[in-house]
Parts: structure tokens; C-alpha cells; sequence
């Protein structure tokens, strides 16, 4: 978020990505970019075992390109199977070239846990009118999560942030910042 606080769009998807990786057998890790992160630590509480900062300034504003970048370098660094993404336009903007960067399926809108051995995952389709099933059978899987698709379920603890350094490139996009 431009002004360091965390969105409960963050929180349903730190809980989702929690469960998935309970039915995974794994640990769920959040990633933080930018400078803006006050309460990042707040993550632990909804399921995030550690939560990575790439702490940069060129961060701070969104460039769905810079953002890919670095987001694929840490998936890779880390190992990451799954990436769940929040369906908002942020995540939307990424979603598409992460899954490129990655060699990932992808499923955006998803409002359903996967099902255990098949990772197939349920979107609404048509205004809501239809819901479909999709299987997603590669090695590294990428869902963006609807809005209020699943509660924010804050049983945990805080956790510490840790910096992660990889490679920022320099973004294309020039924001002019307007008070």
C-alpha cells in the first residue's frame, strides 16, 4: 500500500496461502515491497511463518513490470510452489507476466481452497451465474484470490520481517507524486 499499511486484501490472502500450505505440507512466506511496510510483521498473525521485505525505494510506486521482476526473482530464491496473489488491480496486472516469468499455471478470481492431489481450484464465471473447476498440473502454480472469498482468520502471531536482496531493475514508469 502507498501509505505502509496493510489491506484485508493481504490478510484473506496470507489466510488462504496458509491453508494451502498446511494441505501442502509447506510453510506460508509473505512478500512486502517497498520501503512502506509498518505493520508487514502484522502478516504472522494471519498464517505467514516469515514475512520478506525488498526494502528499495523504487518499490514504493507500483510498475507492474519492476514488481514481476522482483516478485519472480524471489519465488525462485525461495523455492515457492504456489503464489497466491490478491484480485485486485495490482495483482491483475502481475498475475499474466509472473505466470510467464515462472513457467506457472495460472488461475485468477479463484474463491475456493484447492482440492487435496489435484490442485484444482473453483472460480465464478458469467456474473457469478456459473462456477467452474480448473486443475492447475504445473510444477508451479499461481492463484489470484477474489475479494472477501475467504476471512481473514488472525489466530497467529506477529512475526519479524526479514530483507531479502535481490535485483530491482529500473522501472520505465515515472510517477509524479501531486499534494
Amino acid at each position: 500500500s502507498p501509505r505502509g499499511q496493510i489491506k484485508k486484501t493481504a490478510f484473506e490472502a496470507v489466510t488462504y496461502g496458509k491453508k494451502v500450505a498446511d494441505q501442502l505440507g509447506t510453510s506460508c512466506v509473505a512478500v512486502v515491497l517497498g520501503t512502506n511496510a509498518a505493520n508487514a510483521g502484522e502478516l504472522g498473525k494471519y498464517g505467514a511463518s516469515k514475512v520478506l521485505q525488498v526494502a528499495d525505494a523504487a518499490l514504493n510506486d507500483f510498475d507492474s513490470q519492476t514488481y514481476t521482476a522482483v516478485l519472480a526473482d524471489v519465488a525462485k530464491q525461495q523455492g515457492a510452489k504456489v503464489v497466491v496473489l490478491c484480485h485486485t488491480s495490482t495483482g491483475k496486472a502481475i498475475a499474466g507476466r509472473l505466470s510467464v516469468r515462472l513457467g506457472a499455471g495460472l488461475v485468477s478470481g479463484v474463491n475456493s481452497l484447492p482440492e487435496t492431489g489435484t490442485f484444482s481450484v473453483r472460480k465464478s464465471v458469467f456474473s457469478g451465474k456459473a462456477i467452474v473447476d480448473y486443475s492447475i498440473k504445473s510444477d508451479v502454480k499461481i492463484v489470484s484470490l477474489m475479494g472477501n472469498a475467504v476471512r481473514p482468520d488472525a489466530s497467529g502471531s506477529p512475526v519479524s520481517i526479514e530483507n531479502i536482496s535481490v535485483s530491482v531493475p529500473a522501472g520505465r514508469i515515472r510517477v509524479k507524486s501531486v499534494k
